[in-house]
């Protein structure tokens, strides 16, 4: 592993006292749209069990539904991400 000289330390602290409120501000301005979409995710995952157990179709269905809606959403959370880095001030 590489030593950092007392500079370097120095420009990396720096840099990141810098960079971090705005990494910040992009995680936050995603993190609706992933909780979102995680307990869509949930509740289909709960609803596909469900439907294992009790062998009913439209159950099955409503998971899968429930899982493209949330796979959905989270890319949406990660896109809006992705363009919050590109859209740097």
């Amino acid at each position: 592993m590489m030593r950092m000289s007392p500079e370097e330390k120095k420009e990396l602290d720096d840099w990141v006292e810098k960079e971090y409120p705005k990494s910040m501000k992009r995680i936050q301005s995603s993190t609706p749209f992933y909780q979102i979409g995680k307990f869509l995710i949930g509740v289909g995952v709960i609803i596909y069990i469900i439907s294992a157990i009790f062998t009913h179709n439209p159950l099955r269905i409503a998971s899968m539904v429930m899982l493209l809606i949330g796979m959905s959403i989270e890319g949406f959370a990660f896109v809006k991400y992705f363009q919050s880095l590109s859209n740097e001030d």
